[in-house]
């Protein structure tokens, strides 16, 4: 039993050390297993938060959504263009703005890359029961919202869990010094 405000707070540390150190476990085990098809996480993340979007989100949307800089965007960007995985499309409405399209071929890689992730988290999860994998969902979950990068609102947490696209909900996404989504211990 937990006693005392020392207990209390060894246990809280305990916690958040353990939380991180999972989700930066869980997020190396699928970059290994991206690897083999020469795509990184940073990678996936964009073509998957640009393939699930309502329409064409902007460069600047879709940076502000994985929480990373314009500039940092535009690389990446670039490098999916010239990978055939996405094109810009000028925005009919602001000519100043591209339109980030998943083209057919950034579908098909989204696809594999969704089930390896999902190899991977079955695999991760197998010697974990199901009702203590529901309970360990419930109270992240209910952590979430009281998270300075939630605000208790759809946000670029969200994004983490809509780039995912259910494969590893509630994932801490990467930090941004690695061109990755923020929300995540820096």
């Amino acid at each position: 039993m937990i006693e005392g405000p020392s207990n209390a707070a060894d246990l809280a540390e305990r916690f958040e050390n353990a939380l991180y150190n999972s989700a930066r476990a869980w997020r190396d085990a699928v970059d290994r297993r991206l690897e083999s098809l020469g795509i990184s996480l940073a990678s996936w993340m964009t073509i998957a938060v640009a393939s699930q979007a309502r329409s064409p989100l902007s460069q600047s949307e879709l940076a502000e959504m994985l929480s990373v800089s314009g500039t940092s965007m535009v690389y990446m960007i670039d490098r999916l263009v010239k990978e055939g995985l996405v094109i810009r499309e000028p925005s009919i409405s602001d000519r100043r703005v591209n339109r980030i399209v998943v083209t057919d071929a950034g579908h098909r890689i989204y696809a594999e890359l969704k089930y390896q992730a999902a190899a991977v988290r079955q695999q991760l999860l197998a010697s974990i029961g199901l009702e203590k994998l529901a309970h360990l969902t419930e109270l992240l979950e209910q952590l979430l919202p009281t998270l300075p990068c939630h605000g208790g609102q759809e946000s670029e947490c969200s994004s983490a869990r809509l780039a995912l696209g259910g494969v590893a909900k509630g994932e801490a996404a990467r930090s941004s010094d690695r061109g990755h989504m923020a929300c995540s211990r820096t």
